[in-house]
């Protein structure tokens, strides 16, 4: 039995989204398969063929050598699971370029005698089954998917465009607290690409107890301040994005990630910027990127004063972009 097509209209659509909106703010895959594979797979679908598609990336056309650059992507129903088609007009000879990847992919379903593949199924019900297996559970996570699936999405932007609401939110605590519980949302194409596959029980054991270090130490910062100014979300902002690369299977246990979230920890410590403080932040620091970088190049172990320099340079940079709102 071939999958058959599963077009949603406008009513379903929001039918969808109430429901989503019902549920808790974390909500384990396994507490409804049928739902949360549904969710993942509209999620993804919303983005296929994108700026935001992350799969694109990874697919190459076998004929020419090339990435696909006319992904298309289909709801699909299958034996009862809720699912996604991707697929190409250009070529029926897909190939894929990621360690992990294949083993999220249907391994017969629309697969040549080659190798390749004409089309890609893509079950969110068996990729849970699989991260099940290596300890990790898959979740929905209402807040992100109200952000993004359902909220104002516009396929031509990229995921910059969430970055201040990340920050005004203080994403950081949910993300780490996942990790603290052997958890990862699976929401579109990035949790997929970036943080499913490829996934591995033995580094998880240690990327929770990182986690659990980031956690104590951005509640100790905070200590239950409720609206903490924005100046002082951009340092656990940062240490947000570099342990999302360390919770990424290409970057497990990188040295140089943990070298920069070492030293962003220990500037925290310091409160350098104090979340009580009545300050407006006037613009974002250029300084930010620089940091990331580092983390993501063997460089960052040659010299803790270049990382401690570099993370100054960015709490420098926030206290000169600050000014104190009048009372």
């Amino acid at each position: 039995m071939q999958p058959i097509l599963h077009i949603l209209n406008p009513k379903e659509i929001e039918v969808l989204r109430k429901k989503f909106e019902a549920l808790q703010e974390v909500t384990l895959f396994t507490e409804n398969l049928k739902f949360a594979s549904q969710i993942a797979s509209y999620g993804m679908w919303r983005e296929i063929g994108t700026v935001n598609d992350e799969l694109a990336r990874f697919v190459f056309d076998a004929n020419n050598n090339q990435p696909v650059v006319s992904l298309k992507g289909e709801l699909v129903q299958w034996n009862g699971l809720n699912g996604l088609k991707i697929y190409s007009a250009e070529t029926a000879r897909l190939e894929l370029r990621l360690a992990g990847f294949n083993e999220m992919v249907h391994p017969t379903l629309a697969k040549n005698n080659d190798g390749t593949f004409q089309a890609l199924y893509i079950f969110p019900e068996i990729i849970q089954q699989i991260s099940a297996k290596q300890g990790v559970e898959l979740v929905l996570v209402k807040t992100w998917g109200n952000n993004s699936i359902f909220g104002g999405f516009d396929p031509s932007k990229g995921y910059y465009q969430t970055n201040i609401w990340e920050i005004q939110n203080n994403d950081v605590f949910q993300f780490t607290r996942l990790l603290t519980n052997g958890q990862i949302a699976f929401l579109g194409t990035h949790d997929l690409i970036a943080h499913i596959a490829g996934i591995k029980r033995s580094e998880w054991l240690e990327l929770k107890k990182t986690a659990q270090t980031v956690l104590s130490a951005l509640s100790n910062y905070f200590q239950n301040i409720s609206r903490p100014s924005l100046a002082s979300l951009i340092l656990p902002y940062t240490i947000g994005v570099v342990l999302d690369d360390l919770a990424q299977p290409p970057s497990y246990s990188s040295q140089s990630h943990l070298a920069v979230l070492s030293a962003l920890l220990d500037h925290l410590e310091k409160k350098e910027i104090l979340p009580k403080s009545p300050v407006q932040l006037l613009k974002f620091p250029t300084s930010f990127q620089k940091i990331i970088e580092l983390s993501r190049t063997s460089f960052a172990l040659q010299s803790e004063l270049v990382i401690n320099t570099s993370i100054q340079s960015l709490v420098n940079e926030i206290q000169t972009a600050t000014v104190l709102i009048p009372s």
